[in-house]
């Protein structure tokens, strides 16, 4: 069953016994479970979605089926059911650990369905996005910083294609526009066919690629294993064509891991932060150092490792906590490398929709409202170029003062930046090892081919 014991968020098959003493236990608890109508017809979906519905403490008798008849009910039902009303939710449970949780089948087709005929005479107001996840019509792919793109907006990363079958989130993190306000979590249940035809169907058009992430669109997958078994057959796959598939994660679910039997071809990251940021702005995740903790059970499982502070969010005491926690990460687990990206993608005026700025450290705070009209648009914002820099220059200095040799890297950063601070880091932005690079194999390697010669510093010619 879904558990939660303040260290670990974890789904049915991690026993009770991997919780730390003296900690309590919630289930999650959505307030509504649905099926699309499909799904019945498939046996291998209603097996799955079963385990799960077992693993909840449900049924099948518990879903609410969704057809073309009531689907127009369903989503205005789903516009309005979460969150809950505050005496609803049991005492010690995140209200997001109740989105109501629609089992569904992904659309494995290159060009999504042309829904406009089926929305006829619905009100103006219908929201398109949750009628085709409802119905399972979402990317099951997504190009992620093509060159043209990074050019255009300034930031440094790898192009790469990510694969999804789910959307939505439990954890809740307020940074996260879906994660604090999203209304249901979206499941999709036909994997076995969308190992059959989306992974090689990707891997042939872009065979440049080498490793792939399997992330979800907001999503926290691994918190859904083992009962959910993507990645038992996403390895499988990805071992038939001599590629690797990433899990990128804040959970700390991953026991489920040491009985992989192709977890020589997964590749572990998780996204962390300190445990004020964890305990403040992102309920749901457990705390900050059981990530650290289950880099550990990774190296021990000989699953490769990396680390990225994304977001880095310098809240009071920033230095204290973060220092804390890169000593911990280096402490209990040997990453193949540490990435760093202070909190951006909006507006210092978005960012205070979504978390309260007095928890940030006042000077930059400050620094971030004197920058505003200097950082409309700018993708790196809200943070001017000088806070963010101090901030990965501190961040530097306190990995290398336990390990020398960890490759560490700015995320998502400008030209500028890396400019500045390559020599600190020890990495050549063109050619740089990170966390979920489209080449970065096991062993800190590069894979580097003619249709991703270099990362997106420079332009594709």
């Amino acid at each position: 069953m879904w558990q939660w014991g303040g260290n670990v968020l974890r789904y049915g098959g991690v026993g009770a016994s991997c919780v730390k003493e003296g900690d309590e236990l919630y289930q999650l608890k959505p307030l509504k479970t649905y099926a699309l109508e499909a799904v019945r017809d498939d046996g291998l979906c209603m097996t799955r979605m079963e385990r799960m519905l077992d693993a909840l403490g449900r049924s099948v008798g518990d879903i609410e089926w969704i057809s073309e008849g009531n689907l127009p009910e369903v989503v205005e039902e789903l516009s309005g059911l979460w969150p809950p009303e505050e005496d609803e939710v049991p005492e010690g449970t995140p209200p997001t650990f109740m989105r109501p949780l629609v089992f569904t089948k992904v659309h494995t087709g290159e060009e999504l369905p042309d829904i406009a005929d089926k929305l006829q005479g619905w009100p103006d107001n219908t929201d398109e996005g949750t009628v085709r996840a409802i119905l399972g019509q979402f990317k099951a792919t997504q190009a992620y910083h093509p060159y043209e793109r990074d050019q255009e907006e300034n930031r440094v990363c790898w192009p790469t294609w990510d694969f999804a079958t789910m959307m939505g989130c439990p954890h809740g993190c307020h940074y996260c526009g879906h994660g604090k306000t999203g209304k249901f979590i979206t499941v999709g249940l036909n994997l076995e066919e969308f190992m059959e035809v989306v992974v090689p169907r990707t891997i042939a058009k872009y065979p440049w690629q080498k490793c792939f992430r399997m992330i979800g669109w907001s999503a926290e997958m691994i918190s859904f294993e083992p009962e959910y078994g993507c990645f038992d057959l996403y390895t499988r796959k990805l071992a038939e064509y001599d590629r690797y598939g990433y899990f990128h994660a804040a959970s700390s679910n991953v026991d489920w891991i040491a009985d992989l039997p192709r977890k020589d071809r997964l590749i572990a990251i998780f996204s962390v932060t300190c445990e004020a940021v964890a305990r403040e702005i992102e309920p749901g995740t457990g705390h900050a150092f059981d990530r650290f903790e289950a880099g550990r059970k990774c190296n021990e499982f000989g699953v490769p490792v990396r680390y990225k502070f994304k977001p880095m969010i310098p809240v009071h005491n920033w230095r204290e906590e973060y220092a804390r926690a890169i000593e911990r990460a280096l402490e209990v687990s040997e990453p193949e490398s540490v990435g760093f990206c202070v909190i951006m993608w909006m507006s210092l005026e978005m960012l205070g929709t979504r978390i309260d700025l007095d928890l940030l450290d006042p000077e930059y705070l400050e620094a971030a409202r004197d920058a505003a009209e200097e950082m409309e648009g700018n993708v790196c914002g809200p943070f001017p170029h000088h806070v963010r820099k101090e901030v990965y220059q501190y961040l530097i200095e306190q990995v290398r003062r336990w390990d020398d040799e960890v490759l560490l890297y700015v995320s998502t950063e400008s030209r500028e930046m890396w400019d500045e601070l390559s020599g600190e880091l020890g990495q050549d932005p063109k050619a740089f090892f990170c966390g979920c690079s489209s080449v970065a194999v096991p062993g800190r390697k590069l894979s580097l081919s003619e249709g991703c010669p270099h990362s997106t510093y420079a332009a594709l010619e």
